[in-house]
C-alpha cells in the first residue's frame, strides 16, 4: 500500500478516536458532563443554521480522504487545507450553541477531541502532499 494511502488511513483513525472524546469545555457544565464528538458530528448540521460554520470542516475532510484513495491528490490537498482552516477557526469561537432555543454557553477550553479532530485534518494535508510528491517525475543525474 502506498504511503499516501496509509497516511490517509491514519487520519481516518485519528478522526474516529476524536469522535469518542470530549471536544471542548463550557461554563456551567456539571462536573463529568460531556458529549463525545460523535454526538456533535450528528447534531452539527443544525449548528450551521446558527452560524457555526466550523462544522463544515467535517464533510470537506471526508472529501479530502476520498480523493487520495482515488489518487486525485491535486484535488485532495486544497480540500484538506480548507478543512484544516475551518477546524482551526473553531479556536476563535467564544460561545457555542447549547440548546435548540438557541441558548449559548461560553467556551472555556478545548479538550482532546478537538485537538484530535484538528490533527486528523493536518494529517490529511500530509497524505495529499505525499501523494503529490510521489507523482512527481524522478530525474537521475
Amino acid at each position: 500500500m502506498r504511503l499516501s494511502r496509509i497516511t490517509t488511513l491514519v487520519s481516518v483513525v485519528v478522526y474516529a478516536t476524536a469522535l469518542t472524546q470530549k471536544g471542548f469545555h463550557s461554563v456551567g457544565e456539571p462536573p463529568g458532563a460531556w458529549s463525545p464528538g460523535l454526538y456533535f458530528l450528528f447534531v452539527g448540521p443544525l449548528s450551521v443554521l446558527y452560524g457555526v460554520f466550523e462544522w463544515l470542516g467535517n464533510p470537506v475532510l471526508f472529501a479530502a480522504w476520498i480523493f487520495p484513495l482515488a489518487r486525485k491528490n491535486k484535488i485532495a490537498l486544497p480540500l484538506a487545507l480548507l478543512a484544516t482552516a475551518l477546524i482551526a477557526a473553531f479556536l476563535f469561537r467564544q460561545t457555542i450553541v447549547a440548546s435548540e432555543a438557541p441558548t449559548y454557553a461560553k467556551m472555556t477550553g478545548y479538550a482532546a477531541g478537538y485537538w484530535l479532530w484538528l490533527s486528523s485534518a493536518i494529517i490529511a494535508i500530509l497524505a495529499s502532499a505525499i501523494g503529490l510528491i510521489n507523482k512527481m517525475p524522478r530525474y537521475t543525474v
